[in-house]
C-alpha cells in the first residue's frame, strides 16, 4: 500500500469501534502513514472478535460465489500481513496451521460439500474430497455414520484476543490513538460529520473521515445518530471452551452448524450458537445443551470438560450470499460502514486493507462493489 504524503496525512480517521475490523483498519492506515483515532466503548476485542474462533478459513456457509471469492482474497491478505502484524508487535497470537474436515453425513451433505470441494479449488485453496475411511483415519472418535467430508488444509487459527491486541500495539506504537468511552450522538453539519460525542460529554473530532465499524450495534446506531437504515441486525453468538479428557482431537470438524477447532494452547473451541437476542449477548444453558448436543453427535467418541462459555454479539445482513457491508454511506461526506457477517474475523482481513487503500489513494478494490452499502439487500 503506498503510503500519504504528509499534506494527506494532516488529518485523520477516526474509527468507531476496536473489534478486529475496526483495529485490522487502523494498522492498514498508520502503516500507510494515515493518523488513527480508535474509539471503543469497552477494551478492545470485547464484544464478538475477542469471543471468535480465530478460524481464517475462506468459507463456513454453502458458498456462493461471492462468499467463496470473498473468503479465499481474505485468507490471501490475512496471510500477507499476519508475519509483519507479529514481528513488528513482538506478540506471539497463536496462530498455527489447522487441518478441517467439513463432514458429511447424509447423501445431501455429500452432495453440498462435493460441490463446495470444487468451488473452493477453483479459487486455488487447498481443498480435496475425502471418502469415510480416510475421514476416520483424521479423527477415529467421529460419527460412525460418516460418509466422507471436505478435507480443507488452507486454514489459519489463532487467538483472537492475541491478535487483536497485536494490532492495538502496532498501532498505539505508530502514535495511534485509542479511546475508551461510549459514543452518544455525531455532530453534524450538512452531510459531513464533524465530530464524535462521548457519554462523558467529550468530544472527538472527524477529519478525514469517519468509520463505523461497531458490528452488530452498526444498524441501531446510524439509525439513532444518523437517520439512516441500514439492513443490520445484532446477532448473538454463543461458544464453549472444552479440554478433551484423552487424546487431542486430530483434526477440526465442521458439521450441522457446528465448529469445533483445538487452539494451539489445547483448548478446543466449539461455537456457535446463533440466536436473535437483541443487543445482549451472554451465555446460557439452553446454548450450553445445543453445542454439546452437536458435538456429541458428530464426535461421540470425545469426552471433554467444560472450560468456559463466552458470548459475542455480531452482526446479521438478511443477504444470502453472506456478503458484508463496506464503503461510504449514501446521502454522507465521508462517512464509512465497514461490518462483517458472522464471519467476521477472516473477512476483516479483506476489509481493513480495501478500505484503507481507498482512503489513503482513493483506489478502489474490484471486490468493494460486492460490499457497498447502497446495494440491493432484502429488508
Amino acid at each position: 500500500m503506498e503510503a500519504v504524503s504528509p499534506s494527506d496525512a494532516a488529518s485523520g480517521v477516526t474509527i468507531v469501534g476496536g473489534g478486529v475490523v475496526g483495529c485490522f483498519l487502523a494498522y492498514c492506515l498508520v502503516t500507510a502513514g494515515m493518523p488513527v483515532t480508535v474509539i471503543e466503548r469497552e477494551r478492545v476485542g470485547a464484544g464478538a472478535s475477542g469471543a471468535s474462533a480465530g478460524n481464517v478459513q475462506a468459507i463456513t456457509g454453502l458458498g456462493s460465489p461471492v462468499e467463496v471469492a470473498l473468503g479465499a482474497e481474505s485468507v490471501r491478505r490475512w496471510r500477507h500481513y499476519l508475519p509483519a502484524i507479529k514481528e513488528e508487535s513482538g506478540m506471539d497470537p497463536y496462530d498455527h496451521e489447522v487441518r478441517y474436515l467439513y463432514a458429511a453425513l447424509n447423501e445431501q451433505e455429500v452432495t453440498d460439500l462435493q460441490t463446495l470441494t470444487a468451488t473452493l479449488q477453483a479459487e486455488g485453496l487447498n481443498t480435496e474430497w475425502i471418502d469415510a475411511s480416510a475421514a476416520r483415519e483424521l479423527e477415529p472418535r467421529l460419527h460412525p455414520g460418516i460418509l466422507g467430508g471436505m478435507y480443507h488444509q488452507d486454514v489459519v487459527q489463532m487467538d483472537a484476543q492475541r491478535c487483536v491486541n497485536a494490532m492495538e500495539t502496532i498501532v498505539r506504537a505508530r502514535g495511534g490513538t485509542f479511546i475508551e468511552g461510549e459514543v452518544t450522538g455525531l455532530r453534524r453539519n450538512g452531510g459531513r460529520v464533524e465530530a464524535v460525542e462521548l457519554r462523558d460529554s467529550s468530544i472527538v473530532p472527524c477529519h478525514r473521515a469517519l468509520v463505523l465499524a461497531l458490528g452488530g450495534w452498526t444498524g441501531v446506531a446510524v439509525s439513532r445518530w444518523l437517520g439512516v437504515s441500514l439492513p443490520i441486525r445484532p446477532h448473538g453468538l454463543q461458544k464453549l471452551h472444552v479440554r478433551p479428557r484423552g487424546a487431542p482431537l486430530g483434526c477440526a470438524v465442521r458439521w450441522g452448524g457446528l465448529n469445533v477447532v483445538t487452539r494451539r494452547d489445547g483448548i478446543v473451541h466449539v461455537g456457535s450458537k446463533h440466536e436473535d437476542t437483541g443487543l445482549s449477548a451472554q451465555p446460557s444453558e439452553s446454548g450450553r445443551q445445543w453445542l454439546m448436543e452437536r458435538f456429541e453427535a458428530i464426535l461421540p467418541g470425545v469426552e471433554v470438560d467444560i472450560i468456559e462459555a463466552a458470548a459475542g454479539l455480531a452482526a446479521f445482513i438478511p443477504d444470502p450470499e453472506r456478503t458484508p457491508i463496506l464503503g461510504r454511506i449514501a446521502g454522507l461526506d465521508d462517512v464509512y460502514a465497514a461490518v462483517p457477517t458472522t464471519n467476521g474475523f477472516l473477512l476483516s482481513g479483506l476489509m481493513a486493507s480495501a478500505l484503507a487503500e481507498y482512503l489513503t489513494s482513493g483506489t478502489e478494490d474490484p471486490l468493494m462493489h460486492h460490499m457497498h452499502p447502497e446495494r440491493p439487500i432484502p429488508a
